[in-house]
């Protein structure tokens, strides 16, 4: 068999990036605004070394300025992000029904050629596939929940409670008590940590859900034939 024609999930995943992504492009991140999420973080990164300078150098002015600068970039390369997520989120509630039955009609043609692809495969290797789906979905559930405790349900919360943190002593951020500056840095990495977990858990479940229609689609074919 031909790499294109053996069943994998690193197969299975490039002909589902291949897909147009239709209506819902406009919930994609643009590329300006992946540049700022990368200078964000790294802003932050940068936010943090006068906090560590502190404690092995003699305390001076310029750390404090550097820390002001490093945070107000960290937020100024966010913010946009955060503003545009809000908006489409707003645009996507007020056309909520014509988007989401014009991305269906869209998908459904495009899901349909994959779930094809995949019922030509045997079916041991369509449900070996299956089950290991299964079993890292369920991990990926397991992982979540205990290290968030259901937190992630949050969406951009802790972002906002770790920016109110950080203005209220912008003045001076080198005076903030440690366990604030812990938390408002803990809440941004796990943010992202959990936006990326929540990312991995719905791609399992598009490929546990497209296996399991291409075995009923073969077990149907099957009994046709029959």
């Amino acid at each position: 068999m031909t790499i294109e024609n053996t069943l994998s999930f690193t197969e299975l995943d490039r002909r589902l990036r291949e897909m147009p992504d239709g209506p819902a492009a406009t919930l994609n991140t643009p590329p300006l605004f992946r540049i700022a999420n990368v200078v964000g973080a790294v802003a932050a990164m940068f936010t943090l070394v006068p906090f560590v300078l502190v404690h092995i150098m003699t305390p001076g002015k310029w750390m404090i300025t550097w820390a002001q600068i490093g945070f107000a970039v960290f937020l100024l390369a966010l913010l946009p992000g955060i503003a545009r997520s809000y908006g489409v989120l707003g645009w996507s509630l007020w056309r909520w029904r014509a988007d989401q039955v014009s991305q269906l009609d869209h998908d459904m043609p495009l899901f349909r050629t994959i779930i094809v692809w995949l019922s030509e495969r045997p079916t041991a290797a369509l449900e070996e596939h299956q089950r290991m789906a299964r079993l890292a979905l369920a991990q990926m559930s397991a992982k979540i929940g205990m290290f968030t405790g259901g937190l992630e349900r949050l969406g951009v919360l802790p972002v906002l409670v770790s920016a109110w943190l950080f203005f209220r002593h912008g003045d001076d951020l080198l005076d903030m008590p440690t366990w604030q500056f812990i938390l408002g840095f803990g809440l941004i990495v796990f943010y992202f940590a959990m936006m990326v977990a929540n990312l991995m858990r719905i791609r399992l479940q598009l490929y546990e859900s497209l296996l399991s229609e291409a075995l009923t689609a073969k077990a149907q074919s099957g009994a046709v034939a029959q």
